[in-house]
């Protein structure tokens, strides 16, 4: 729930008083697990690395090419959100300078893991030793999440339309 309210109002908008409604439970239940936002914000960017170690450990495995791997984490990714969410991290990343220190190191943490993820991924699928995969993962990345934020002020997805972009852009 508060990973969806933080798609939807972003990290400073959302409480604990909307949390508690939703679940029909008492604010101070929330409070008992989550002593600070703080700490429910937390949870979230942990549930968030979690599922990017866990998509990575796949991904490995994988035999799949570099296009269907970058396919696969954009589903991967959105699969924990509503059509027109925009990503928990990209929210979250909205919101840098209103986070306490500890939520914005896990942030970059997390930023860092996202790059490294599609830095690989390219770097698998690359075979021209000049092309610099870190560059090219940073721009697959901000595309992507740039796409979900056009999702979401123009009730349609760009995604397919994003991943062909990319795709040929890899190939040329």
């Amino acid at each position: 729930m508060a990973s969806s309210l933080i798609r939807k109002k972003s990290y400073s908008n959302f409480t604990f008083d909307e949390i508690s409604k939703h679940f029909g439970v008492t604010k101070a239940s929330i409070h008992y697990h989550f002593e600070k936002k703080e700490d429910l914000g937390l949870a979230v960017l942990d549930q968030l690395y979690r599922r990017l170690v866990d998509f990575k450990s796949v991904i490995q495995l994988s035999s799949q090419s570099m296009e269907e791997k970058l396919v696969q984490y954009c589903i991967n990714q959105s699969i924990q959100f509503a059509e027109y969410d925009i990503c928990p991290t990209s929210s979250l990343q909205t919101d840098y300078e209103l986070l306490p220190e500890s939520m914005k190191r896990k942030l970059q943490e997390i930023g860092e893991f996202e790059i490294t993820i599609i830095d690989e991924i390219v770097a698998e699928g690359i075979v021209d030793p000049a092309m610099n995969t870190r560059a090219m993962a940073i721009t697959i990345l901000s595309a992507i999440k740039g796409a979900l934020q056009y999702n979401r002020a123009m009730q349609h997805n760009f995604i397919p339309d994003i991943m062909y972009g990319i795709n040929r852009l890899l190939k040329s």
